[in-house]
């Protein structure tokens, strides 16, 4: 564009003959008290209308700097928002894995309670039993005379008191 609006001064200059060149002095004219010629005043007005559209231009780009920073907070915002909802997720997942990883310990916790009382039971159904099984064989292995004379073995007289 800068190139165009050169060349056609310089056209404007070679077309016309020095001689047809006239200084007028305009009291409306910018430049008052200056002598301007009416090919400075084409390459004036030129310019001007180049300024203007620059002008605009730039106010056209600065309003799309402005809508773009807009945009780009908006896009700062969202992504400080996702961020926030991610590690709110990830708490809560870590929160419900901390969860079930103490429900799956207190359900252990409880299956253990349950294993040792169960073997307990167990241990002390076996003594009754190997207990029982010395009083009857005790009792099987008592002599006649014993039996005549209504004594009964030791281990028989400890069953029945503890059969109280």
């Amino acid at each position: 564009m800068k190139d165009n609006s050169i060349q056609k001064k310089e056209n404007t200059k070679n077309e016309q003959p020095a001689e047809s060149l006239s200084l007028t002095q305009n009291p409306n004219d910018e430049h008052k008290g200056k002598k301007v010629s009416s090919n400075d005043k084409v390459r004036i007005k030129e310019l001007e209308m180049e300024l203007a559209k620059k002008e605009s231009e730039i106010v056209f780009f600065k309003e799309k700097v402005t809508n773009n920073q807009e945009i780009i907070l908006d896009v700062i915002e969202e992504k400080k928002l996702l961020k926030k909802q991610i590690k709110d997720f990830e708490l809560k997942e870590l929160d419900l894995k901390l969860n079930n990883y103490m429900e799956l310990q207190r359900k252990h916790h409880k299956t253990e309670h349950r294993l040792f009382v169960t073997k307990n039971h167990l241990d002390e159904a076996n003594e009754e039993l190997e207990f029982r099984a010395k009083v009857i064989e005790d009792l099987e292995t008592r002599g006649l005379r014993d039996h005549a004379l209504g004594r009964f073995p030791d281990s028989y007289q400890e069953y029945k008191k503890r059969d109280r």
